[in-house]
């Protein structure tokens, strides 16, 4: 049989001699940073969704009028990935979501996808690695995060998923209620945008940086995390959700450039999605004790040496290691004040 191709006039696969439907498609705009041009490109993504198998993607150039991509399946591609302003893999480029292509696409995708925004309080907060996990363990994909003090240390949160009420309700089914209030989406919006009101809670002394990478963030992974560095004794004192542009990404691991052979598939990982920064302390040594806690830069090496070390449970692979945690103790104010000071407010 001849190849698949996708028609920019319908939503639906056309293939040589088929008759009628083979799935259900979906449409979206996309942009992809093409950093031998230091060109945004942008491309109409089609995904299909057939009765059996995983999901397929085609792509097509509108600037150039033609297909860039043949009907092809992506094992990996998962539909709930697909949320704007969310970035997908397909063939080692990284999609950003822009846009639904058609209202059928926004309203299937929609119709049941809701969001909740959550304050988790003071008194839980030395359970904060738990109740993450609880989130992202009861199927709740966690689109925003913000560390503020508010009376004490106050976590703000928005949560996205199918029926995501009924998701979180069976979240927090054993979480006490002083842990955390469900508040009104508008409500949570000055912890993230108000910055004179709720500055960053950064204390740039006696601290390291630690990113829990994308690749964890989207594995659900952040809470527990957080838990290990909690249990190990760590204080986490400012936490923040940002997704990095390729060039942000390129800036803060440059350090990094000529001395790992996977410079670039790092700094590629470091900007595919949302990641998690936090500022951790302790009373000293606090980049030493944060580096043991990780573990080996090679994930393999790690695995060996240092099975319960974060990179050896949460690591894929060298460029997508679990974590990155500040190297020296000469650079860990600077990290983590070019996180929090520069990136995070460039981010807003």
């Amino acid at each position: 049989p001849g190849p698949f191709w996708f028609s920019i006039r319908t939503r639906h696969a056309v293939c040589p001699g088929a008759a009628g439907m083979d799935s259900e498609s979906f449409g979206f705009l996309v942009e992809w940073y093409d950093s031998q041009a230091h060109l945004m490109r942008e491309y109409q993504l089609t995904v299909f969704k057939p009765q059996k198998g995983p999901l397929e993607a085609a792509m097509y150039d509108h600037k150039a009028h033609r297909g860039f991509l043949k009907r092809t399946p992506i094992p990996e591609l998962k539909m709930e990935d697909l949320i704007v302003g969310s970035t997908v893999t397909i063939y080692s480029r990284h999609l950003k979501v822009k846009s639904y292509a058609d209202s059928h696409t926004r309203s299937a995708l929609e119709s049941k996808r809701t969001s909740l925004a959550i304050l988790l309080q003071p008194p839980a907060f030395p359970q904060l690695g738990q109740l993450v996990g609880c989130i992202e363990a009861g199927g709740l994909t966690i689109k925003r995060l913000r560390l503020v003090n508010d009376s004490g240390p106050v976590v703000a949160l928005e949560v996205v998923g199918d029926d995501a009420d009924l998701l979180w309700s069976a979240a927090c089914g054993h979480v006490p209620d002083s842990a955390y209030k469900q508040v009104p989406r508008e409500q949570i919006e000055p912890y993230f945008s108000d910055r004179e009101r709720f500055p960053c809670t950064a204390a740039f002394d006696h601290c390291t940086l630690c990113i829990v990478r994308p690749h964890a963030m989207k594995a659900g992974k952040a809470g527990e995390i957080m838990t290990a560095i909690q249990s190990a004794g760590l204080e986490i004192s400012a936490a923040e959700m940002l997704h990095l542009q390729h060039a942000e990404a390129a800036e803060l691991l440059d350090v990094y450039k000529g001395v790992v052979p996977y410079h670039k598939e790092m700094v590629d990982g470091m900007s595919i999605a949302p990641m998690l920064a936090l500022e951790v302390r302790a009373e000293d040594s606090a980049v030493e004790k944060l580096r043991e806690l990780c573990g080996p830069y090679d994930v393999d090496m790690a695995r060996h040496l240092r099975p319960q070390s974060l990179r050896a449970r949460f690591g894929v692979d060298n460029a997508n290691n679990g974590v990155h945690a500040t190297d020296l103790e000469e650079d860990a104010e600077f990290e983590v004040r070019y996180v929090f000071e520069m990136l995070a407010i460039q981010a807003r």
